[in-house]
């Protein structure tokens, strides 16, 4: 990490007005690169994403394992929106950022006194991002389980039995946050390159949904239907390309993925095969199965000739002859190989003792990326800091705790 005047969105002003999971990991890209992120929240109640974790110290403080992973970085402003003080601050705030993000249903921003079209015409400066479900005309609500639903992933991901089945992670959440982070560096880049010479008379305002993530995520799935008209074969079982050369094959210990698309690749599994003794017979058997383009058989045959090694063994044997293959891992144990290499951070949370690891960028540079983070906060941990940043009263700011119209937490 490194001073935060040397990152790629030094000096960029976020206002990150949104819940759950995909706007606020959005927020987090920004972050992670060096911008100001002003989380905005409800002075009553926690986002439920707070509460999501399976540490019952950490979510009992709001800052539960999913809110960790996105939270770093920021800083937290808990206000009731309605109220007119509240509306004074978020105006100010807005009229001094760069960056408007937001994922409520269509209309409701505009409902609260802050309409995205408004707001891009007096702020020539500023960037909405406005992230909706099934896209702005709609005011259908939605998850990440119903956008898997609506897209056909869950169809695409069928097991073998061919019953839909969603993918085990929020999947067109991150994918949605990661499109908004693009949508803005793209219009930050629009803005900051004009060669007119002429002052810019408005904003620009981004419209990212979940399900136009999803179906972007899946365009070779769709490529069929839409050129041919006709869909893709399903097979829970092989790799994308088709190979009969692929799968998921138990060891004596546990299981292995290989997929072996290109001609060098077969050779180096038949030589691998070759190396732990393998029946010749059995062999031969594999290479018809294959190149007929038998699924089924070549992939009995090759578990049949993948059973006598450890998954260790057998990695560490394809790995040497250039077969792409890899143990099947747990999370968890997917985390503890990477940590090396996985770019992450590790934070010392308030009010506790606990240091927690959190996901860096995702990509490494020769340049300096991510600044020095701040551990995620509790709600409105900076409410009264960037009140009276935005220029309220320091009686009117006390007033707002009074009433219910700002809160922090509890000392």
């Amino acid at each position: 990490m490194t001073s935060n005047t040397t990152t790629p969105l030094a000096g960029l002003r976020v206002i990150d007005w949104t819940h759950v999971l995909a706007g606020p990991f959005a927020g987090y890209q920004l972050g992670l690169l060096g911008a100001e992120v002003i989380r905005i929240e409800r002075a009553d109640s926690d986002d439920m994403i707070r509460a999501k974790g399976l540490d019952a110290e950490l979510t009992a403080l709001g800052l539960g394992e999913t809110f960790v992973t996105q939270g770093a970085g920021k800083r937290s402003l808990a206000i009731d929106a309605r109220d007119p003080r509240a509306k004074e601050a978020l105006a100010a705030l807005i009229g001094s950022a760069d960056v408007l993000l937001e994922n409520f249903r269509p209309g409701k921003l505009a409902a609260l006194g802050f309409d995205p079209q408004q707001l891009i015409e007096r702020h020539p400066q500023l960037v909405v991002c406005s992230i909706t479900g099934f896209g702005p005309a709609s005011d259908r609500r939605a998850y990440d389980h119903v956008i898997q639903a609506a897209s056909g992933l869950m169809v695409a991901n069928a097991g073998s039995d061919g019953k839909p089945q969603r993918v085990g992670f929020p999947l067109v959440d991150y994918a949605v946050g990661q499109q908004a982070a693009l949508a803005v560096m793209s219009a930050l880049y629009r803005r900051d390159r004009s060669t007119s010479g002429e002052a810019r008379t408005r904003g620009e305002w981004l419209q990212v949904s979940m399900m136009g993530a999803a179906l972007t995520l899946m365009a070779p799935t769709y490529a069929g239907p839409l050129v041919s008209g006709m869909e893709m074969p399903r097979s829970a079982s092989t790799a994308f390309s088709g190979s009969p050369l692929s799968g998921t094959f138990e060891a004596t210990d546990g299981q292995l993925a290989i997929v072996c698309n290109a001609a060098n690749q077969a050779l180096g599994l038949r030589n691998a095969l070759r190396e732990v003794g393998t029946d010749a017979a059995l062999l031969s058997q594999l290479h018809e199965a294959a190149e007929q383009r038998d699924v089924t058989r070549a992939q009995a045959l090759l578990g049949q000739a993948l059973g006598g090694q450890t998954v260790a063994e057998w990695d560490a044997l394809l790995t040497r002859h250039e077969v792409p293959a890899t143990p099947v891992m747990r999370p968890a144990q997917a985390a503890a190989q990477m940590a090396r290499d996985w770019p992450h951070v590790e934070l010392s949370l308030s009010h506790t003792s606990r240091r927690v690891p959190v996901p860096g960028i995702g990509f490494t540079s020769s340049e300096p990326l991510t600044p020095s983070l701040r551990a995620p906060v509790r709600r409105g941990a900076d409410t009264r800091r960037i009140l009276a940043e935005a220029g309220l009263e320091a009686s009117t700011i006390a007033a707002m705790f009074a009433d219910g119209a700002a809160s922090e937490p509890a000392a």
